[in-house]
């Protein structure tokens, strides 16, 4: 059984894109252990991870950096499936955004959606949950992109975001995120998130059916009922939000998970787990893709980690990883270097990078 599946929907429209950048698409799926039929097959499900790095090894073989945003530019409501009609069917879109968040699991299983209230805006984090460590940006970059054109398509395209921001750093040009996303593009940034503001979310979608809404909703939460999640997962969910506060406890993890500290030791014992390997798991993820994708200072990316100082985080991460964080960056910045497509390097260099 796939640990985080997705609807083979996600692939869609990438045959046509990958040839349109010089890739081979059906190599590159085989390349990724995806079944070849998954380009044609919407509903069958497949595993999260090797759609990431496909998404990944695209944008590094062809070149393009916006990847992931240009295969965001060609999807519908309809790549939602049964989700779509939910959507379409919520009055407003703080109820569809409250729906994706609900439901989105249903249709990727690697996609985690949270909306964060923050008084006259509201933020709708997108994080990835996939088996390996480091920097996803093009899969952020899909599932933003995607979820940005879904308020706008729900809207009649009167949507606007207040800013869209993303973890990672900006890429060379600009040019399809502006097109894609608009101009109010933050890098950098803490979390990746679509900023709205609260009273643009109050806009009804046109021709919404509250009868149809309720049989669909209806049907969604009989299959929601039979998609059991993993203690670990969830475990994993609660660390993460958790971390960038300092208060990342046992105590605390399980109160947000309803249940005794004990009870929570108990479930996560059974696979093997315990609350610290999975917050010591978590941070390593996590400050991979920090240390990779942003100019933070180590102080900074420290407290996100949920440590009291730099001290206690270049000491953990040297226990974790072999090697202090600043030699990390080093070596991680020469492969990566390394890895690009000489034409790419060569339009870098004439950038001046």
């Amino acid at each position: 059984m796939l640990r985080n599946p997705t609807r083979s929907a996600s692939l869609s429209d990438y045959e046509p894109l990958a040839r349109s950048v010089g890739l081979d698409p059906l190599r590159m799926v085989r390349l990724a252990k995806l079944p070849v039929r998954a380009l044609n097959d919407p509903n069958l499900m497949i595993d999260v991870t090797s759609v990431v790095w496909l998404l990944e090894e695209s944008a590094r073989l062809s070149g393009q950096e916006a990847f992931g945003l240009l295969l965001a530019e060609r999807r519908n409501l309809a790549n939602f499936g049964m989700l779509a009609l939910m959507l379409r069917e919520e009055p407003t879109l703080r109820a569809a955004m409250q729906s994706m968040v609900r439901y989105m699991r249903l249709h990727n299983a690697g996609v985690q959606l949270q909306l964060e209230d923050a008084g006259d805006l509201v933020l709708l984090h997108v994080r990835m949950d996939t088996q390996r460590h480091g920097s996803w940006r093009q899969a952020v970059e899909t599932s933003t992109g995607i979820g940005l054109r879904t308020l706008r398509i729900l809207s009649g395209n009167t949507f606007r975001p207040a800013s869209i921001r993303f973890t990672h750093a900006p890429p060379a040009s600009l040019e399809v995120h502006h097109r894609v996303l608009g101009t109010s593009i933050e890098f950098s940034q803490e979390s990746n998130a679509i900023v709205c503001r609260s009273r643009d979310l109050d806009l009804p979608i046109p021709a919404a059916d509250p009868e149809l809404k309720r049989e669909v909703e209806r049907w969604l939460d009989m299959q929601l009922a039979d998609f059991s999640e993993e203690p670990v997962q969830r475990t994993r969910q609660i660390v993460k939000m958790l971390l960038p506060t300092g208060l990342c406890s046992v105590d605390r993890i399980a109160q947000h998970l309803g249940m005794h500290r004990r009870t929570l030791n108990r479930h996560l014992a059974t696979d093997g787990e315990s609350v610290t390997t999975i917050v010591d798991a978590v941070r390593a993820e996590l400050a991979e893709e920090y240390l990779s994708n942003s100019k933070r200072k180590l102080y900074e990316v420290a407290e996100l980690l949920g440590f009291s100082c730099a001290g206690d985080f270049s000491r953990w991460f040297r226990a974790r990883f072999g090697r202090p964080p600043s030699d990390w960056v080093a070596h991680y910045l020469k492969a990566h270097a390394a890895a690009q497509p000489v034409s790419h390097r060569k339009r870098g260099a004439q950038r001046g990078l």
